[in-house]
């Protein structure tokens, strides 16, 4: 396991229980925020933030989503790094066709030295996404969701596309609500599943997950176009990049067996009109996704005697 320890980069820490029990599940460590009101060390201006993101993982694509939604391109830049996570140095940056060099401007090779900048003492695993103040040189905040709020509010006033609002005043508390839910049972939901110990808590996850894909199903059988009606929130945002992975890396690989994505009758429906909005295609790499995770310690099945379920859809069954 790669974290940090006292602001000392850690390549091969031994996992205790509880850290293996997390995996690749983290909540981020830095929370501070861009706002319009001057009630932060942090104004919004253009130029002055930049993303560090992986179109690999589903959190960093969340942030990636809403960068593109908002139009946000020249107002807040990014730099790519690599795939190749399971690397003794973790996330690395690198001028290749799938990454790019710091384009901060700090000459970082490595995520961890952004973390180590901004937190000399910093203890904890070292994640994507990032968001860095170039002024102060330190992370703003390394909480996807939270990132992915700002993108949508923070820029309106100097450039962005204030005609796309993710988190509408009218639906805030359904937004909220069905955040949380697609967080536990989705999000981290799929890692639940493939970071099991046992047969128990493999068992218990599937529960979880399904039951959650089900409820979302059957939403959307009203015909309605996106989760919370005629437009799309921030919502769909966060229910995208578990959704677009589903059939290539969760199903198969973290053994989330039950239903494939493709076999549901209106979450293929939406996961489209999602990558059908302006700039979604653009963020969706699947080069990143299955040199990531394939590539990675999620490739090796690392805990014997899960039986995975038998798949609901399985040819052999009368029809």
């Amino acid at each position: 396991m790669k974290l940090m320890v006292n602001g000392a980069w850690q390549g091969d820490v031994v996992p205790t229980p509880e850290l293996e029990a997390q995996r690749m599940i983290h909540a981020g460590r830095f929370r501070d925020r861009i706002t319009t009101d001057g009630s932060s060390k942090f104004p919004a201006e253009a130029g002055r933030y930049h993303l560090y993101v992986s179109p690999a993982c589903p959190f960093s694509h969340r942030v990636m989503l809403v960068r593109a939604l908002k139009c946000l391109e020249n107002i807040v830049d990014l730099s790519v790094l690599h795939p190749l996570w399971d690397t003794p140095d973790g996330w690395f940056f690198a001028d290749t066709s799938l990454s790019t060099v710091d384009r901060a401007g700090n000459g970082f090779r490595c995520l961890h030295e952004a973390y180590g900048a901004s937190s000399p003492n910093y203890t904890g695993k070292v994640t994507v996404p990032v968001l860095w103040d170039q002024h102060s040189r330190r992370i703003v905040n390394n909480e996807s969701l939270e990132i992915a709020v700002m993108l949508n509010e923070a820029f309106n006033r100097i450039g962005a596309d204030d005609r796309v609002d993710l988190c509408p005043a009218d639906l805030k508390s359904a937004i909220d609500g069905l955040n949380a839910r697609i967080a536990k049972s989705l999000a981290i939901g799929v890692y639940t599943v493939a970071a099991a110990r046992d047969q128990r808590e493999y068992d218990s996850a599937m529960g979880e997950l399904f039951g959650f894909l089900d409820e979302l199903d059957h939403q959307l059988a009203d015909g309605r176009p996106f989760l919370l009606g005629d437009r799309p929130t921030l919502a769909d945002i966060l229910t995208y990049p578990p959704l677009v992975r589903f059939d290539a890396v969760y199903n198969p690989l973290f053994r989330a067996s039950r239903m494939r994505l493709a076999d549901y009758a209106h979450l293929p429906t939406l996961m489209r009109r999602i990558h059908s909005l302006p700039g979604v295609a653009e963020t969706t790499r699947y080069d990143h996704i299955l040199a990531h995770y394939y590539d990675g310690d999620w490739a090796v099945a690392t805990r014997r005697g899960i039986v995975p379920e038998l798949p609901a859809t399985n040819c052999l069954k009368a029809a």
